[in-house]
C-alpha cells in the first residue's frame, strides 16, 4: 500500500502474462479490476522486467503506450534495485520501502505535449529497451546455474519437511546477501559482530521460496520462464494483490499455507480471472 496526498492506494501487481492479457483486451480487464479491487483505491503495477519484455513486442508496446500514458499505473523496481533499497534500509527499522520507480501517467515535461510521447521518451531514456536483450538472453545461463546447485540440498527423508524448506530459504538468502555485497556482509558480521538479519531482505526471502518450490520438491522440467517468475516474485512483499499464471499462484499459496509467509497478500491466477472476463 502507498499513500499519496493523504490517500491510501493498494498495489495490484501483474506479471508479464497478466499484463499482456490486459493490453490485448484492456476494457474487459479494467472493468473486472474495477469491480474486484476498485480502480479508485488500487494502482495497477508491473515490474521493470515485465516492461522490458513488453518493449520486445511491438504490438503490445503500442497498446501499452496508448493505455498507460493516460491511465494510472506504476512501474516497480527490478529484483536488483529493490534489493539495493533494502540494503540502504537495513538499519532503519521504522522506514518503509516504496517499490515504485515511475508513475507513467504523472510524467511532467512541458516541452512535450503528447502524453504518449512523454512516456516513450522516458522509457527510451531509462534504457528499458537495451536492458531487455540482456535480461532475456541471460535467462538460460541463470537457470542452468540454479539447476547445477540442486544436488547440494537434499531432503533427509522421502520428501522435504517444513523445517528443511525454511533452512533452505534462510541459507539461500544469506548466501545471496553475501554474494551481492561482500563488504556489507563483512561489516555486519566481522566489524559489528552481529548476526545477519536476513529477514530485512524480504525480496530475497520471497525469491528463495519460489526457487525452492520451482525446482526442488518434484521432477517438473525447468523452463526459461521460471526465471521471470523468480525475478517478479521479489516484489511480492511490497504489493497487496498479485495476478499471475497458475504455477506461480500455486507456489504463493504454498508459501502462505505452509510457512505463513506473506499472509496478507491476495494472489489470483489468470485462468480463474478469465472465467469472469
Amino acid at each position: 500500500m502507498i499513500e499519496v496526498n493523504g490517500n491510501k492506494y493498494k498495489l495490484l501487481l501483474l506479471d508479464t502474462n497478466a499484463l499482456s492479457n490486459l493490453l490485448k483486451d484492456s476494457k474487459k480487464w479494467i472493468k473486472y479490476i474495477d469491480s474486484k479491487f476498485s480502480i479508485a483505491k488500487t494502482v495497477i503495477c508491473y515490474s521493470a522486467f515485465t516492461l522490458c519484455e513488453i518493449t520486445r513486442r511491438k504490438d503490445l508496446f503500442v497498446k501499452y503506450i496508448e493505455l498507460f500514458s493516460i491511465f494510472p499505473s506504476a512501474i516497480l523496481d527490478g529484483f536488483d534495485s529493490i534489493y539495493k533499497k533494502e540494503l540502504e534500509n537495513y538499519d532503519k527499522s521504522n522506514s518503509k520501502i516504496s517499490p515504485i520507480v515511475i508513475l507513467p501517467y504523472a510524467l511532467r515535461d512541458d516541452t512535450i505535449k503528447s502524453p504518449q510521447e512523454k512516456l516513450r521518451k522516458v522509457i527510451e531514456i531509462s534504457g528499458f529497451h537495451s536492458k531487455s536483450d540482456y535480461w532475456i538472453n541471460s535467462r538460460k545461463s541463470i537457470l542452468d546455474n540454479i539447476i547445477s546447485l540442486k544436488d547440494n540440498f537434499k531432503s533427509s527423508g522421502s520428501k522435504f519437511i517444513k523445517k528443511e524448506i525454511e533452512e533452505f530459504v534462510y541459507y539461500s538468502t544469506l548466501q545471496q546477501i553475501i554474494l551481492r555485497n561482500m563488504n556489507f556482509a563483512n561489516n555486519i558480521v566481522k566489524v559489528r559482530k552481529e548476526e545477519m538479519d536476513v529477514y530485512r531482505f524480504p525480496s530475497i526471502i520471497s525469491t528463495s521460496y519460489v526457487v525452492f518450490y520451482k525446482f526442488y520438491p518434484d521432477k517438473r522440467k525447468p523452463v526459461a520462464s521460471d526465471i521471470i517468475d523468480i525475478i517478479i516474485s521479489s516484489l511480492l512483499p511490497y504489493v497487496d494483490y498479485f495476478i499471475t499464471e497458475g504455477h506461480l499462484n500455486e507456489i504463493v499459496n504454498r508459501m502462505q499455507k505452509i510457512h505463513s509467509y506473506l499472509p496478507d497478500l491476495k494472489s489470483y491466477s489468470i485462468r480463474d480471472i478469465k472465467k469472469y472476463i
